[in-house]
């Protein structure tokens, strides 16, 4: 057994039969379980419950202080200073400063890093610095409006300055709302409220419980059986499950699944062709037939349902089959879709079949063939892919799969307005001027359709009806879930 001991912070334990402890369940991680370098959901799910980030994002997709109270940028947008509470402590007893802001994002973003949070900063900070015990700045290479949303991003929960990557499984260290009891391989973690923390009057539970299971039947006929608090809702689950008996709880938006055509090859480089594909997707039966209605249509842009500013003026995409005969005029197009998503590919085949004009077949590999190292990977070279990109801010997914210069453009498109309406995006803090911005980026992306965004992928989730209060965030496992305010019925 592999554990990290809570006694050294506090005693009792969140096993007691009358404690309130929230259960969840997760996978095996498989791999690293270190707040820094862990990539896996379920590993950060295991850290972040003991980390706490400077902000975090609420069910709205506005910023709530954690460990930081307030946050201003300097009028030319290249640095940002925030101010930390005075109340934070980590685990061990020693305050919470700005030297350990410092050092935890010099750690994520150094050249031989390897956080997978470091790229959501590649190409914006250049620096973080301590300018008092609970003054933090950050230099920006660029202005970025959008910078203290980046700092709910993987990997970003505060850790002391000199902490050692791959320590922290013997020494479980941070700030946040619980303290790591044991963990123990291909069984679970168990946490109990941690006294100190900052916020501690609002966490109501005495702790929380992860369990791991090898497969989701397995969680399911735990949850039925009363063992587990919540579990993923889906059509398996939903046919499975009195829903009656539960609550529903939704977790917000979490990525974007998009279909990417190589735009260096024929026929993708003609946009009537792009066009005529993102016509004939039925969106609304994608949302049914691939997530279980956990997702929402979406247009064709990057700008997810929750982020606060949303472009006006686009035309809603919706199956149009006049229209992509109009585009395709007599042609008929023939293509391979490469992806390792097998039922979002499946079911755009299915769906693109039907449609006069496609003849569409599918190649399914494996995540290690589909995303292999080396020039010619799959994901970034086969004619049509479909690739999953975990949720980012618009520009973010501009510079990494709109970019021309981007590794990571799967669709080897190019547009140089696009790419300067983004940087002056991200200078700007008018919001009127962002506006208009934000209009014209979109009207590209629906335009060019370089990449179609058929939906924004969400998770719906059953609740066992002993728990109280609606969580102030989404179910993040990066920052570990906010559980101020929830409780247990006793």
């Amino acid at each position: 057994m592999v554990s990290g001991c809570a006694s050294d912070y506090a005693n009792g334990s969140a096993a007691d039969a009358n404690e309130a402890v929230y259960r969840l369940a997760i996978f095996d991680p498989g791999g690293d379980i270190d707040p820094l370098t862990a990539a896996d959901p379920y590993a950060l799910a295991i850290t972040g419950l003991v980390t706490e980030p400077l902000v975090s994002l609420d069910v709205d997709g506005h910023l709530n202080p954690r460990l930081a109270t307030d946050w201003s940028a300097a009028q030319d947008g290249l640095t940002w200073t925030f101010t930390l509470r005075d109340d934070a402590v980590f685990n061990d007893g020693s305050a919470v400063t700005a030297a350990d802001v410092a050092a935890t994002f010099d750690a994520i973003t150094a050249d031989d890093s390897m956080s997978p949070g470091g790229s959501a900063f590649a190409g914006i900070l250049e620096s973080t610095s301590a300018l008092a015990s609970e003054t933090v700045q950050f230099a920006l290479e660029r202005p970025f409006a959008d910078f203290p949303l980046l700092l709910t991003g993987t990997n970003t929960g505060i850790l002391p300055a000199g902490y050692v990557p791959g320590t922290w499984r013997d020494n479980p260290v941070g700030a946040g709302q619980f303290l790591l009891e044991d963990y123990t391989i291909g069984q679970g973690a168990t946490y109990v409220k941690n006294p100190d923390y900052w916020n501690a009057d609002e966490i109501n539970l005495d702790g929380v419980e992860l369990k791991i299971y090898g497969d989701t039947q397995a969680s399911v006929l735990a949850f039925q059986a009363g063992e587990l608090d919540r579990i993923g809702l889906t059509s398996d689950v939903a046919s499975t499950v009195d829903l009656d008996e539960y609550n529903i709880i939704s977790s917000g938006y979490n990525r974007i699944d998009g279909l990417f055509f190589n735009t260096d090859l024929a026929p993708f480089d003609d946009e009537s062709v792009r066009q005529a594909i993102a016509w004939a997707i039925d969106r609304e039966k994608l949302v049914d037939d691939v997530y279980e209605g956990n997702a929402e249509v979406a247009n064709d842009t990057v700008f997810l349902p929750d982020y606060l500013l949303q472009p006006q003026g686009l035309e809603q995409r919706q199956q149009d089959l006049d229209e992509v005969a109009r585009l395709l005029g007599n042609r008929t197009i023939e293509f391979t879709l490469t992806t390792s998503y097998q039922l979002l590919g499946e079911v755009l085949q299915q769906q693109l079949n039907a449609v006069p004009g496609f003849e569409v077949t599918l190649e399914v590999l494996t995540s290690e063939q589909y995303y292999a190292e080396g020039e010619n990977s799959p994901w970034l070279n086969a004619p049509v892919t479909a690739t999953s990109w975990a949720k980012r801010v618009p520009s973010q997914y501009i510079s990494l799969i709109y970019a021309e210069q981007s590794p990571m453009n799967a669709s080897h498109y190019a547009n140089s307005d696009l790419e300067d309406l983004s940087v002056l995006f991200d200078a700007t803090t008018d919001e009127a001027e962002r506006q208009l911005l934000a209009d014209d980026i979109a009207e590209i992306q629906w335009t060019d359709v370089p990449v179609v965004v058929p939906a924004f992928s969400t998770s719906r989730a059953l609740q066992n009806t002993r728990v109280v209060g609606d969580f102030v965030g989404a179910l993040d496992f990066y920052s570990g879930y906010n559980f101020a305010g929830i409780s247990i019925a006793n």
